[in-house]
């Protein structure tokens, strides 16, 4: 009796441990940190980016981080899978696509078949995940994998890995997610704003020597699973104050030329009413906002502050509007705004899906800014 209970209890055992077996070990894979696809000449060229776990984990006290290596491997083929499959001969261990964190496309390769080979591709693989960060860019995407962080910081923590960081701080450029990607690529009613990551070789040195940074230079606009047009940072500042996520925009208040002071804002209630008459539609666009005051430069009433301020912000959004509508390109998601309001009048006056616009299609704009913290005081006694 006792040797059978010995027998089954060592057969329990094996089985418990059978499932082991199989796992490997973590240093005999490759984790891929990010891809990128360009498209020439008629090839798929894929890129990925390998980095070193050295200096992620806590340093001890008086520590100093040391570089963080950057790998880079690159394959070709005529379709995507085939100039992926190209990779693995020269990998050397197996690839691991679970850890994904960016994928970057050329603007090259924002066209409609390039995208949809990747969709399918993360569709029908099992490691890869939809909570990835989804680019565009026109430098390089070798340049923009080697572009590395201040301090030996990991490349784990750059724009192109963490872009929300920056964002909370600074609200520009809004990072977008694969699943968004996906879901904006599908939508008939919608012009995507995907952010265009960059490369910044002047405001930063390291050692006395130029060291480029990352920054989220602009945004590319695509329709109809189509790119319409890139614009660069400078141009696309409205769009922060019609986004209902946006963070933390900061604005510089002028007048007459000088500036006044520097707002910070917070809470932005945007809202876009589309009105329908006689075969023409025209919106009329709200946004309500708090202000913080981190700087005053010159004493003015809080009236005329709130009032300078608020004409700077509509300035912004209709600057950015006029420069899309003269490429017809909806930047201010206005088609959509009627498509989920009014899709009966949206499918009437649309043309392929875009909606026709004029310079006086915005027919109202109204900002309504309330200012708040200690720094009132300042202005209050004016």
């Amino acid at each position: 009796m006792q040797k059978l209970r010995c027998f089954f209890t060592t057969i329990l055992i094996c089985a418990m441990l059978s499932g082991c077996w199989g796992a490997r070990e973590i240093e005999h894979l490759i984790y891929v940190n990010s891809i990128g696809v360009d498209y020439v000449k008629g090839k798929f060229v894929f890129y990925t980016q390998i980095i070193s776990f050295g200096n992620i984990a806590k340093q001890e006290a008086g520590g100093q981080r040391l570089p963080q290596s950057i790998s880079i491997g690159k394959g070709e083929g005529k379709t995507l899978d085939e100039a992926i499959f190209n990779l693995y001969p020269t990998s050397q261990q197996r690839l691991s696509w679970s850890h994904i964190k960016a994928i970057v496309f050329s603007e090259a390769a924002l066209k409609q078949d390039v995208v949809n080979q990747l969709l399918d591709v993360v569709d029908r693989y099992y490691e890869f995940r939809y909570t990835i960060w989804t680019f565009a860019t026109k430098e390089p995407i070798e340049d923009i994998f080697n572009a590395k962080p201040i301090l030996n910081i990991s490349v784990l923590y750059s724009q192109l890995n963490d872009p929300e960081d920056v964002y909370r701080q600074s609200s520009v450029v809004a990072p977008m997610y694969l699943y968004k990607f996906i879901w904006k690529w599908k939508e008939s009613g919608q012009t995507m704003q995907l952010p265009e990551i960059g490369i910044n070789k002047v405001q930063w040195t390291e050692d006395k020597k130029k060291h480029p940074k990352l920054i989220m230079s602009g945004v590319c606009f695509l329709h109809n699973k189509k790119l319409k047009q890139c614009m660069p940072r400078t141009d696309i500042m409205g769009l922060r104050w019609l986004d209902k996520d946006t963070k933390r925009p900061g604005i510089t208040v002028y007048h007459d030329g000088h500036p006044i002071a520097t707002l910070v804002m917070e809470k932005i209630k945007p809202s876009i009413t589309p009105k329908v008459e006689n075969d023409k539609v025209t919106f009329q666009l709200k946004v309500k906002t708090k202000a913080n005051m981190p700087q005053l430069v010159k004493a003015i009433p809080e009236k005329k502050l709130r009032e300078y301020a608020e004409k700077s912000i509509s300035e912004e959004i209709m600057h950015t509007y006029l420069l899309g509508q003269k490429s017809q390109i909806d930047v201010l998601q206005l088609s959509d705004a009627l498509y989920r309001e009014n899709p009966k009048a949206w499918h009437k006056l649309t043309k392929n899906g875009e909606l026709p616009l004029r310079p006086d299609t915005i027919s109202r704009l109204d900002v309504e800014l309330e200012l708040f913290g200690g720094n009132l005081s300042k202005i209050r006694e004016h």
